[in-house]
């Protein structure tokens, strides 16, 4: 079979059951696939998506712990052109609707816990049960020669990767063939990836760091790699029993096998890469784990969903290197233009000047669901992404993040929005205004603090507002710090002075 160039993600896959059948594609806690078998599935689950009435431009939804399943569905999407959304299990019922709400899926793949009382109001099939998977009697029956669309194009739609925003609406990410296919290409040349790798897995695919790890591994056809669950000992196990060469870690994963010095417990010397998030180079904890695994190189890089995963990449280094650029999160990749841009007057800035990091690349987003004002908002007409986020190129051109316009939490990987936190703590109706922050936290990065004004007259304490917050946000959004004040700072517009918050003063 001739595939065509550039290939979809559905038709590269086909090239690997031809060149690499015998070659494993994936372990995982459900089973293991040659590329032969994985290829196989994929078209019988393609089969019965369109038997079931999915046509082209159609969405599914996936609710789901990382597993086999999973990524059959993700390539199920590139074969039919279906588009896949990724759900975070992490969210409440509520949340959960809201999402389902705006992408209207045609279909949901779900585990049987994660789904209970979720009411999605499409048909659902279970991907575990008493006994055995439904999933996989719904696609025994389907054809395994059923060959890829081949109407799909660089754009045809694969993920709608959903993120609240800063608005506290769900927003759909549309990432096309075109901007994976790049991410995989220029995460490749960056972070040296090749075939004969075995990648672990071990972020949720429903976020674009998870599951652009699993995607650069298929693309050059390594073996991906899915633990049994996210403790020290199951990761570390798995890179031990698979012999795992790459992975990508938040800091509070590396943090742990550092402190429980997984290295002595377990075989890590097959290591070669570990990309990591969310913490500054040459940070104490990356030394630490250079100590540990000495043989292995440590990188980081900076990128967000709209531009699916990373377009600035770290240089590789192992203990004992000298990290020249200490606080960067690197350089542009070659398919990425970047400019720093003044925010109140729009002019560029230049080497060693803050302002708002604007990007353009092959790998951005065509755009939100359903949202052309958000789109024109985040997009300019002739392609540049406005991030929200602050920093600075040296003159070297190694890139700083040092602040988010958005007002963005990142709390071990997981992106808080402090709008979201406010309106639900808003809606409690003893609080007459509430401002949410990140303040440092030496384990998860940052934390949750909000810090609420009561309506005269009004009491509450904190247990109480975390009790109203149950059930409106989930868990990990929830304020770990709350702290009643009188008023809070403003400048002279109105506008609450969180930098001030964030320094303690409320």
């Amino acid at each position: 079979m001739t595939i065509p160039h550039p290939p979809t993600l559905a038709r590269l896959l086909v090239g690997h059951a031809r060149d690499r059948a015998g070659c494993r594609a994936i372990s995982a806690p459900a089973g293991s696939q040659t590329y032969a078998e994985f290829a196989g599935d994929v078209a019988r689950i393609a089969d019965r998506l369109r038997a079931a009435g999915l046509r082209r431009g159609d969405r599914m939804a996936v609710l789901a712990h990382n597993d086999l399943a999973y990524v059959q569905l993700v390539y199920a999407a590139s074969w039919t052109g279906i588009a896949l959304v990724g759900l975070n299990w992490r969210l409440t019922a509520d949340e959960l609707r809201a999402v389902l709400e705006d992408c209207n899926p045609y279909l949901l793949f779900a585990e049987r816990e994660l789904a209970s009382g979720l009411d999605p109001r499409c048909p659902v099939v279970l991907l575990d049960g008493p006994e055995g998977s439904d999933f996989e009697h719904w696609y025994a029956a389907g054809d395994s020669g059923y060959a890829p669309d081949i109407d799909q194009t660089d754009e045809s739609l694969v993920l709608l990767a959903y993120t609240t925003g800063t608005t506290g609406e769900p927003k759909g990410i549309q990432l096309v063939e075109r901007n994976l296919r790049e991410m995989a290409q220029q995460a490749a040349a960056a972070w040296a990836l090749h075939p004969e790798m075995r990648y672990m897995t071990c972020l949720p695919l429903f976020r674009m760091s998870g599951m652009s790890s699993m995607m650069c591994c298929v693309h050059l056809g390594g073996e991906v790699v899915i633990p049994s669950g996210t403790s020290v000992a199951e990761i570390a196990g798995a890179v031990e029993d698979r012999g795992v060469t790459h992975t990508s870690v938040v800091p509070t994963l590396l943090a742990s096998m550092v402190a429980e010095n997984a290295a002595e417990a377990f075989d890590l010397s097959s290591l070669e890469v570990i990309i990591y998030g969310s913490a500054p180079s040459g940070s104490s904890l990356i030394e630490e784990a250079m100590e540990m695994l000495p043989q292995t190189g440590f990188s980081q890089g900076y990128g967000l969903t709209e531009t699916c995963a990373g377009v600035v990449a770290a240089p590789i280094l192992r203990r004992g290197e000298v990290d020249q650029h200490p606080g960067s999160v690197g350089r542009i990749l070659p398919n990425c233009e970047c400019r720093i841009v003044d925010v109140s007057t729009g002019r560029d800035l230049g080497a060693g000047e803050d302002g708002e990091i604007w990007l353009r690349t092959p790998q951005l987003t065509t755009g939100y669901w359903n949202k052309p004002a958000e789109t024109a908002a985040a997009i300019s007409a002739d392609g540049w992404f406005r991030t929200g986020d602050i920093g600075m190129i040296d003159n070297d051109g190694f890139l700083y993040v040092h602040d988010r316009l958005k007002d963005m939490i990142i709390l071990g990987g997981e992106n808080v929005y402090s709008v979201e936190v406010e309106n639900a703590i808003g809606a409690h109706p003893a609080v007459l205004e509430a401002a949410v922050v990140g303040v440092p936290h030496p384990h998860w990065g940052e934390t949750v603090k909000a810090v609420v004004v009561l309506r005269r007259g009004q009491e509450l304490d904190e247990t109480e507002l975390l009790g109203w917050l149950e059930g409106r946000l989930a868990r990990y959004k929830r304020p770990r710090i709350v702290e009643f004040v009188g008023d809070l700072p403003k400048a002279g517009s109105g506008e609450i002075l969180k930098r001030e918050l964030r320094n303690g003063k409320g």
